[in-house]
């Protein structure tokens, strides 16, 4: 049996391969996560022990549990007595400084590539300064001088003593460079670019003169950090605290990685997809493979050989294949880790990546789950292959025709209802991802089985037009796939995955922005908008009086916004504004309480979230705003119209306290139309703002989901990718199948490029069943999730009609592309061979 077993591989060792690579092109994309995030992990982590050098201590305001995530983007500031403090002690050194957010423009006035650039202080004393390596120039010593990372110079083409423009609270500044750095064994700080001015010149440029966000402290010699960490801790007042530089940076590590994990989980998802998909690929080949070896297994069962044996034969086949691809889709993934930094970098995510990290333990993991699902899809092949009596061995393997199945239609339509209620039940009740997931599956495993039932008649209907092909070659394609619907359906599952998933995304991702939009339009009283181009950085609120001085302008008001954990829910938005005047540019549609009480520092909510949690005017709300702490602010009023703000609102008053924002998100312009050319010359000292009427701000505010839409979108072709690797390898075992048939076609008459024609046309017939079936599962999944999605607020369902008809359209495509191969062999068989065959 194992003999029979290594020659039945030999045999069949091209499509084998074909269905090998499926299984590899999943465990690739898994194991390429896993290298792609331990490699990430490996140099934030390597960064973070690396920014400690020099200092033994760090003082800072003591941050609440799960503060990480949490924040404001700022960090809170501590007098400049705390550093005399601290400097009093014996034999220590100290040095105290701050950072921020700044932009640094190249000659042509664009930003640097970079995500994000860290401005900050140099450190005036010599233990704090050894993290900054491979220095040139001097480091800056006046108002006017800036020194920047490596990589910045290199990419602005930048040298010591050049002009620099900095933009720095949306307000262009320029500097001279005094000098360029390196960053440990980094040209830059975790990807992102390097600003660093005078003490007294961050403090001005940053909003905190006279005072720090961080210390600093370096021991004698002879003294131990935790011994130091004492002595700080002693003198410190209250809501500071002292930490040792490796227990800071094990806290960052661990905060780090928390955070990664939701990376890990993303790719993920998208590689048990792309498995998934692969199983379905070898359940079909093997199946096929059984009807094929009929005869062959019948002449085992003669010779003697017992069910057991022939079980176990095809599990070795499988076992031998699901092998191969692991280890070859484990080696895979090294080299697919890199692209999926590059498809990041695409998207606007820069990652500082130094090398790859290959973890062993995790690969094995991948290769093992490829070897399970490659086994587990064989099993029922396995077991339909025991089922073949000797006697068969007697005569020619024969599709039966296939018949309506009333348990068929029951076991599917129990299957699809389950997975449709986990779907609804995980996105009603927050139930989670892994709910939500297990439904879809169940979903997808539903439309399945109930895939034959529906193969026939559509095969039946979308063959007819083909049936006027000449030659009789669309009537015979079209025979074919009705022939044997178990096939037809099974070979359009795959890509029906892929398409009904893409369809679904497109679906809830233009549904959200129509709802945004939506809020906007209703809501809102403003003329213009003027945003900052990097969130972080913001604008300076001076400009605000800028704009309202200009000809054509009625009124001006300032949106600040950060990010809070509210009621324990994390990445929360809470919008600043000004109370008395919000209203003229924005109906909040007050339906309790007022947006007077946002003077008194109460916090007003949206109608929506507040019914989610049952909220009324007078509950106290706990918010966290980062290393500011916890807040607990009552509710002063729900209004209905969240317009172009957020679910929460405090007066900006307030959120500067409770955050320490201090620069604006965006300012509302109420202005006539013919102020735009006013308003646009002013801005052009302020190149970090953009202005934008309604239209512009709404496609601003739903970017996000665009950018996440594409992202998901190419996470989804390695799953296609793999699809079609099934469609090609069902019609090529088809044309084996068939090569009698096909022989006596040629033999009557019927031309090469005609016998090519029909096997093309049956795929036509497959990937539009592919086309009907995948974007009528993806409309109902995405509205299911849309719905979900957007009843908050206001339900929306939205069909991108145009965007659906292309993915359909390509989906189409793909399947008649993946038909030339198999077509030519078709087309290249030999006539009197294939007559001859057996």
């Amino acid at each position: 049996m194992l003999r029979a077993t290594f020659r039945g591989l030999i045999a069949h060792k091209v499509r084998l391969a074909l269905t090998a690579l499926a299984i590899a092109l999943g465990v690739a994309f898994m194991s390429g996560s896993f290298v792609f995030t331990a490699s990430l992990t490996h140099s934030l982590d390597s960064l973070i022990s690396e920014a400690g050098t020099g200092t033994d201590i760090v003082v800072q305001h003591q941050a609440p549990a799960g503060g990480f995530g949490a924040g404001s983007g700022s960090r809170q500031t501590m007098a400049a007595s705390v550093l005399g403090r601290i400097r009093a002690l014996p034999d220590v050194a100290a040095a105290g400084g701050v950072t921020g957010h700044a932009q640094l423009l190249g000659r042509n006035g664009k930003a640097l590539p970079g995500q994000f650039t860290v401005a900050t202080s140099w450190p005036g004393q010599a233990p704090f300064q050894a993290i900054y390596t491979r220095r040139a120039g001097r480091p800056p010593a006046g108002p006017g001088q800036v020194m920047i990372d490596r990589a910045s110079a290199q990419a602005g083409h930048f040298g010591v003593g050049d002009s620099i423009t900095i933009l720095l609270a949306g307000q262009a500044r320029v500097f001279t460079i005094s000098g360029i750095t390196g960053y440990g064994s980094a040209s830059s700080y975790a990807g992102g670019s390097l600003a660093m001015f005078s003490l007294s010149t961050a403090q001005q440029l940053l909003g905190a003169t006279g005072r720090y966000d961080a210390i600093g402290v370096k021991a004698a010699t002879g003294v131990s950090a935790q011994q130091l960490r004492d002595q700080v801790a002693r003198i410190l007042p209250p809501g500071l605290t002292a930490l040792t530089s490796a227990s800071a940076a094990a806290t960052q590590e661990s905060q780090l990685n928390s955070q990664l994990s939701i990376l890990t989980t993303f790719f993920l998802v998208f590689a048990a997809v792309a498995l998934f998909v692969g199983a379905f690929v070898i359940w079909n080949t093997f199946s096929i493979m059984i009807g094929q070896r009929t005869r062959e297994l019948a002449l085992l069962r003669t010779l003697g050989a017992a069910r057991s044996q022939v079980f176990g034969s095809v599990l070795a086949e499988a076992g031998a294949v699901g092998t191969v691809a692991a280890l070859a889709g484990a080696g895979l993934g090294v080299a697919l880790s890199k692209g999926l930094l590059a498809a990041l970098s695409s998207f606007g995510v820069s990652l500082p990546v130094a090398g790859l990290v290959v973890p062993p333990g995790r690969l094995a993991l991948a290769a093992g789950a490829g070897l399970a699902i490659t086994l587990v899809a064989a099993v029922a092949p396995a077991h339909r292959a025991t089922r073949v009596a000797p006697v068969q061995a007697l005569r020619d393997a024969e599709t039966s025709p296939a018949s309506f199945s009333p348990r068929r239609l029951a076991a599917g339509l129990v299957v699809v209802t389950a997975g449709v209620g986990l779907v609804l039940a995980g996105l009603s009740t927050g139930a989670g991802v892994t709910v939500t997931g297990a439904g879809a599956l169940l979903s997808f495993v539903g439309v399945t089985v109930l895939g034959p039932l529906a193969a026939r008649p559509l095969a039946r209907v979308i063959g007819f037009p083909l049936t006027r092909l000449p030659g009789r070659t669309g009537v015979l394609a079209r025979g074919n796939t009705m022939r044997d619907p178990k096939r037809t359906s099974a070979t359009a599952a795959a890509l029906m995955i892929g398409l009904a998933l893409i369809v679904a995304a497109s679906v809830m991702v233009d549904s959200s922005k129509t709802m945004l939009n939506r809020q906007i339009a209703v809501a809102s009283k403003t003329s213009f908008y003027v945003q900052a181009a990097s969130a972080d950085i913001g604008l300076t609120p001076r400009l605000a009086a800028v704009l309202a001085a200009q000809p054509g302008v009625r009124a001006v008001t300032e949106v600040r916004a950060t990010d809070a954990t509210v009621a324990g829910a994390a990445h929360k938005n809470v919008d600043g504004v000004a109370p008395a005047v919000i209203g003229s540019f924005t109906d909040l549609g007050v339906t309790s309480g007022s947006v007077a009480a946002l003077s008194s520092g109460d916090l007003l909510v949206s109608r929506a979230v507040a019914a989610g949690r049952g909220w009324r005017v007078g509950d106290e709300v706990r918010v966290q705003f980062g290393s500011f702490g916890i807040s607990r602010l009552r509710i002063g009023g729900i209004f209905a119209n969240v317009g172009p703000l957020s679910d929460y609102l405090l007066s900006n008053a307030t959120l500067t306290s409770h955050s320490g924002r201090a620069v604006d998100s965006v300012d509302l312009v109420r202005a006539a139309p013919a102020a735009r050319g006013s308003i646009r010359r002013a801005l052009a000292r302020y190149p970090g703002a953009q202005l934008m009427d309604e239209a512009a701000f709404a496609r601003s505010r739903s970017a996000t989901l665009a950018n996440l839409l594409n992202l998901i979108t190419a996470m989804l072709v390695l799953a296609i990718i793999i699809a079609l690797l099934g469609i090609v390898n069902t019609l090529a075992l088809s044309v084996v199948e068939r090569t009698r048939e096909l022989g006596l076609l040629r033999a009557i008459g019927m031309r090469r490029g005609q016998l090519a024609q029909m096997v093309a046309a049956e795929s036509v017939i497959i990937a539009v069943i592919v086309a009907v079936l995948g974007a009528a599962l993806g409309l109902a999944l995405g509205a299911a999730l849309a719905d979900a999605f957007t009843r908050a607020h206001q339900a929306t369902i939205a069909i991108p009609a145009a965007q659906i008809a292309v993915y359909i359209a390509a989906a189409a495509l793909a399947g008649v592309l993946a038909a030339i191969a198999p077509a030519r062999r078709a087309a290249r068989l030999s006539m009197l061979a294939a007559i001859a065959a057996e």
